[in-house]
């Protein structure tokens, strides 16, 4: 009924095509238009648009006329195909009743070189019926999938036609008039689409027909392949037995040879012997080289059906994209590929010592090329031989046999060696074709649904299938064949059961060896870096017997490959290693045990994390379990409920557990908010799991889930890893404060015992800072285990990176460039985004890292290392900017007016804000003010303590940030205190009443300066008297400090003694101005003088 409701649909759209069409153009007079286009002298944006609709009307034309060429052949096929369904099924009945060829009788006189030819005939004819067998497939394929691909195209057709009669009953297209060019292009696709249908029509109609034509002929070729396949291989053999008969007549005869030689002098018997030795060889070489060439006949054979396979596959995949049918298909494929044998290092080898043997047999057909001559040599050799004719009559016959042995050993080595390097080669083909089949079905059945989405129909039919898969499963059967298989093999199971055994009655011994350990802790003397490890050992050996045990059982399945033994022994081995993680991290967070002793994790911390682990264990084996048998299985994912069900319910308590163990733990506040992010996105993941089995992607959810697990595996071992060093620099740093204070005590010591007595200055070599030793330390250690946990992922994920090349197939948008038009798939937006994250990890991280390793170790001035690495910190930003910007499609010559445009937005808009970058660049550069410097910038002293793209910032004295932009450094003046050196000037100003002694006043400053440690000694105190005022005397103390800090505390000390100084020598320091005031009266008779009274 479909496929009526379908023709009935097509008819009428076929009446409906013609409403509004015209007659579309002839194509010579598309391409007359197109010749004389430049002879109507257009615009060039007008005559582009105009060449490009004649083009597309032109190529219009061409699908059309295609469509009705494929059209008349489908015509002619579907009258031929009775005849020829026919004519195949009649074959294939004679060719069922007929027996096979009996090569060995047929060709049993017949010689090697013709049934060699005979062989290359019988491959010609193979490889004719291997490529027709591909179209046969072909057409079946189509034939199964035609109607729903030709609904989809003649309702799109239809879609479109109407589109088109709107456009051209309104004259309008895109809201603009139709020009003449634009009407043609418009009928030519209505008379391409009416053609189009037509063919689909006509498909649709005789599309039964054409299916029982592709199975007929499938049928037919396929037992023509295997009966040729058979008369090869026979036919091979035929040669190999008479090959070998050959040889071995040879070394019959030259044993007869000898035998008669024996009795005939000492030196022919040698000869013979040697001829017989060469016949042994020969047989050698002939029984290598029909092994050879059966090898290679074997790996033609699996090359060729690879070669089908590869060549069908495209098709399938672009007929059958996105069906359930497809993903059974390639399940198929994928389990039907060969074994390639890892063995060219032994071909190699083999090829060389051929090629030696071959110089050495020529070399003897070259010294018995001259008999007569080969003969007097032997003789010159064995004087006591009688040299009569006979002899040397039965010598040349010795030789002229070993001639022919050694020709016929020459070419079979020949013939061995061009097996061998052509056995090299098809296997090194098969291995490519092998990889690149295996490597496309991988990216198919990744990104294909292998089951239907889980409807409501499909809920309701679950509790059934179910119980019938629960019946379907050997329970019993698996059982009775492991204890069977490890009856069989006491030798090979004994060892393990027994080490089983010893690790279970030495259990207690360990649990006491973790004691003591955990004793030691803390302890000055006894605890050492070695403790740790030691109980993380003890810890695993714990964990074992239950790792060995699954593992044994495994093991055993495995040795018989029955049933669904090789599934459930993957499911063991995968249990044995989840019992293996977890019960080992159920260990450490023991009470009182490694995580709470050595790693200092707090007790509610680790009760919690215990209780968590051993849940999100029992949950991760029954998952891990599932995942490996149905994995092991593709084939049958579709019927597999009970592992759907599981692994649902597996997911939704793996992510509600660990969601719990991220958002319930007591730490979680000390987390960053990156671990915190990643740790949430993590847990989230099964859920996207569970949508994907909801969508039909059980396969790929599979393959998800394995590779997530040994990640959460290697996150685990990372993090205990981590720990481990930790506790290490941590016990390190310990013993060297402890060696210290050790020292320092000693130092007391021996200081007091010397303080009565002159001693030796003892020069005090400097000591490392403890926290900036651990600080550097840790991060070296968090960088390689960063490091090696990243090739660990890689090591993880490496076989899955190949399927994401499909994304490359999903084109987002395009882009224009020199050479035409060019796709951004949605792989390349991801691997723009993969840059922009390794961008900022690199930006952010790099520089320290870079200072740690290399810049801390150099001798550098001071901002040195931190103008290097924000320089450096501004090039990988620069270099990831562009590197994006390229993959996304943004090149130069487009970047270029956006550039032009910005430019004239920081002439006017953004001038301050790039001044300001631009003077950022110049302070890293030139380095006027660094980090550490103490400067004074527009009446601000203060500390830099960092340099920004747009603004530098200051500590001032007030322990105040102020965010003083870069330009400020550039274009006023500054005081950089620290540029040079630290070494500065301090200006003291003393004033002192007159009449006090100058050189006193003088001295007592110096002595000042003299007196205090602050002070350098070079460049020397001085002392000036600076201003000789009306009653005052001003005299200004310079000297010079080593550091910035020591101004203030100088000033200080200084002032202080100076003034205690002038107390002991009664030098009076003036307050307050001091002068003698003179009264005349006003008749000029008298003055009378008012003197200051005199300091008390």
């Amino acid at each position: 009924m479909p496929l009526l409701r379908l023709l009935l649909a097509v008819t009428l759209l076929a009446f409906n095509l013609p409403l509004h069409a015209g007659e579309p153009p002839k194509i010579d007079a598309v391409q007359r238009s197109l010749d004389t286009l430049a002879e109507r002298k257009l615009a060039e944006p007008e005559q582009t648009a105009i060449q490009k609709t004649l083009e597309q009307t032109l190529r219009l034309l061409q699908d059309r006329d295609a469509s009705e060429q494929r059209l008349k052949q489908l015509n002619q096929q579907l009258e031929e195909a009775p005849r020829q369904i026919a004519e195949a099924r009649s074959q294939l009945a004679r060719l069922q009743e007929s027996a096979s060829t009996d090569v060995a009788r047929v060709y049993a006189k017949s010689a090697p070189q013709e049934l060699d030819q005979l062989l290359s005939e019988r491959s010609r004819q193979l490889n004719d019926w291997q490529q027709q067998i591909i179209e046969a497939n072909s057409l079946v394929i189509n034939a199964q999938t035609r109607p729903e691909r030709a609904q989809t195209e003649i309702g799109n057709n239809q879609v479109r036609t109407q589109q088109i009669n709107l456009a051209l009953k309104s004259d309008r297209l895109d809201d603009k008039p139709l020009t003449p060019e634009l009407r043609d292009q418009l009928n030519a696709e209505l008379a391409l689409l009416a053609a189009q249908t037509n063919l689909r029509r006509q498909e649709l109609a005789g599309n039964s027909l054409l299916q029982d034509l592709g199975n007929s002929r499938r049928e037919l070729l396929d037992e023509r392949i295997r009966r040729v396949e058979q008369e090869r291989l026979e036919l091979q053999n035929l040669i190999n037995d008479k090959r070998r008969a050959e040889s071995q007549q040879a070394v019959d005869e030259q044993s007869q040879e000898v035998r008669r030689a024996t009795s005939g002098g000492s030196l022919l018997a040698q000869e013979s012997a040697l001829n017989l030795k060469l016949s042994d060889y020969l047989l050698e070489v002939t029984e290598r080289l029909n092994k050879r060439t059966q090898q290679n006949l074997q790996t033609q054979q699996q090359l060729d059906s690879l070669n089908q396979t590869s060549q069908a596959l495209d098709e399938q995949i672009s007929v059958l994209q996105g069906s359930l049918l497809l993903s059974k298909i390639l399940y198929q494929q994928k389990q039907a590929l060969p074994n390639v044998p890892q063995d060219r290092s032994n071909l190699t080898n083999e090829i060389a010592d051929l090629r030696l043997n071959q110089f050495e047999i020529g070399q003897q057909r070259d010294a018995v090329a001259q008999p007569e001559r080969y003969i007097d040599q032997l003789l010159a050799n064995r004087p006591s031989e009688e040299a009569d004719a006979e002899l040397r009559s039965a010598l040349q016959a010795q030789l002229a046999t070993r001639r022919e042995l050694l020709d016929r050993l020459n070419r079979e080595l020949d013939a061995l060696l061009g097996e061998s390097i052509t056995l090299q080669l098809n296997r090194t083909e098969l291995e490519t074709t092998a990889a690149t089949l295996r490597a496309t079905l991988d990216e198919q059945m990744f990104w294909l649904p292998s089951n239907r989405p889980l409807d409501l129909q499909w809920l309701k039919a679950a509790p059934q299938r179910v119980s019938q898969q629960l019946h379907d499963i050997p329970w019993g059967t698996a059982i009775q064949e492991i204890g069977a298989s490890l009856l069989q093999r006491p030798l090979l199971f004994l060892p393990l059961l027994l080490m089983i055994a010893a690790l279970l009655w030495q259990r207690r011994y360990m649990f006491e060896k973790l004691s003591a350990l955990h004793a030691d802790i803390g302890h000055y003397k006894l605890d050492s870096q070695l403790h740790t490890p030691l109980a993380l050992l003890l810890t695993l050996l714990l964990a074992l017997p239950g790792t060995l045990f699954l593992a044994l059982c495994g093991y055993a399945l495995q040795q018989d490959l029955r049933g669904h033994n090789a599934n459930l022994s993957a499911a063991l081995f995968q249990m044995a290693q989840a019992w293996l993680v977890f019960y080992t991290l159920y260990r450490v967070l023991a009470p009182s045990g490694v995580a709470e002793l050595h790693f200092r994790w707090t007790r509610p911390t680790v009760t919690f994390l215990r209780t968590q682990v051993r849940y999100l264990g029992l949950v991760v084996m029954a998952l891990v379990a599932v995942v490996s048998f149905a994995e092991h299985q593709p084939a049958n994912l579709a019927e597999d409920v009970i592992g759907i069900v599981v692994v649902i319910i597996c997911y939704a308590l793996v992510a509600w557990l660990m969601l719990r163990l991220l958002l319930k733990n007591p730490e979680r506040e000390s987390l960053t908010a990156l671990r915190s992010t990643a740790g949430i996105a993590f847990s989230l993941l099964p859920l996207v799991l569970i949508a994907a089995l909801f969508f039909g992607y059980y396969y790929t959810a599979l393959k998800l889930t394995d590779r997530l697990i040994e990640t959460l595996y290697l996150l685990l071992i990372w993090l205990l890893a981590e720990a481990s060093l930790i506790r290490g620099l941590a016990v390190a740093a310990r013993r060297l404060a402890y060696q210290r204070a050790q020292a320092q005590r000693q130092a007391e010591a021996e200081a007091e015992n010397r303080e009565h007595g002159d001693s030796e200055m003892v020069v005090e070599s400097p000591i490392l800072d403890m926290q900036q030793v651990n600080q550097q330390s840790l991060r070296l250690i968090r960088l390689a285990l960063f490091g090696g946990f990243l090739v660990g992922l890689y090591w993880v994920w490496a076989d899955l990176l190949s399927v994401f090349t499909y994304l490359n197939n999903i084109t987002l948008y395009e882009y224009t460039s020199a050479t035409g038009l060019l796709p951004i798939s949605l792989l390349d937006v991801l691997g723009a985004l993969l840059i922009v994250a390794l961008t900022v990890a690199l930006a952010r991280n790099l520089p320290g890292l870079l200072e740690v390793l290399v810049l801390s170790r150099l001798n550098l001035a001071q901002g040195s290392a931190y103008a290097t690495t924000t320089l450096l910190s501004y090039v990988l930003i620069g270099i990831g900017t562009v590197t994006t910007l390229g993959i996304l499609g943004v090149s130069w010559d487009k970047l270029q007016w956006l550039v032009a445009a910005l430019s004239v937005g920081l002439g006017f808009g953004l001038q301050a804000i790039f001044a300001n970058f631009v003077s950022g660049l110049i302070i890293l550069f030139e380095r006027p003010v660094r980090i550490g410097d103490l400067v004074t910038v527009g009446g601000v002293t203060g500390t830099v303590k960092r340099i920004h793209i747009r603004a530098t910032h200051i500590i001032d004295g007030d322990r105040k940030a102020v965010i003083v932009p870069n330009q400020i450094f550039i274009t006023t003046q500054l005081i950089n205190w620290t540029l040079v050196d630290s070494v500065t000037r301090v200006v003291l100003t003393f004033v002192v009443n007159r009449g006090a002694d100058l050189e006193q006043v003088r001295e007592l400053l110096l002595q000042a300066a003299h007196e205090n440690s602050r002070v350098m000694r070079d460049p020397l105190p001085s002392s000036q008297l600076t201003l000789y005022g009306a009653s005052t005397l001003t005299f200004e103390l310079k000297v010079f400090v080593r550091e910035l800090g020591d101004r203030g505390p100088a000033t200080d000390e200084l002032n202080r003694r100076v003034d205690q100084l002038f107390s002991e020598h009664g030098i009076n320091i003036s307050g307050v101005p001091k002068m003698d005031i003179f009264l005349q009266r006003r008749d000029g008779k008298g003055e009378v003088k008012i003197e200051a009274e005199p300091e008390q």
